[in-house]
């Protein structure tokens, strides 16, 4: 049986159409070895260094910038709901939300206007305000005793 020459053209196009993009694929495909051998032969080059750590003031629209020394920082007030010693964690109760820090020893705890430790604080005393970091670690903190709470006003929330 004899294919007439139309036919045949036709046949090898697509043909040649169809064995194309299979060739070309296995082409693309490189094994592990390959891959980190051309990584190891490509010339190695400096990364660029960084010049500017935050977008430019006004670039970024919502919240407003922060210095690079206090990013991270948080300010709450509320009212310590327990203490525990032997994990060096400090629960306080906001409004809204409760939050556990953890006391280091670089942590600053006054109370009444007194430096303490963790074992001095009691369950109802008031955070007058506590900045910790993004780890929820105290940085300083000021809390009144529940006896003198109830007597005086919170102060203001300073800025952290």
């Amino acid at each position: 049986m004899r294919i007439p020459i139309r036919t045949r053209v036709i046949l090898s196009a697509l043909l040649v159409a169809l064995a194309a993009p299979a060739a070309a694929q296995q082409e693309k495909q490189e094994t592990p070895k390959a891959k980190i051998q051309r990584k190891e032969q490509a010339p190695q080059t400096a990364p660029a260094t960084q010049t500017q750590t935050a977008p430019a003031a006004g670039k970024e629209k919502g919240k407003p910038q922060t210095a690079p020394g206090k990013a991270g920082l948080r300010a709450i007030q509320g009212h310590v709901d327990g203490v525990f010693p032997e994990q060096k964690t400090l629960m306080i109760r906001t409004a809204t939300k409760e939050y556990r820090v953890y006391i280091t020893p670089q942590s600053v705890v006054l109370k009444d206007s007194r430096t303490v430790g963790l074992q001095d604080l009691r369950r109802g005393d008031r955070v007058d305000y506590c900045h910790f970091n993004a780890k929820n670690v105290v940085q300083k903190m000021s809390v009144t005793s529940a006896e003198k709470a109830s007597s005086t006003p919170p102060p203001p929330l300073p800025e952290p």
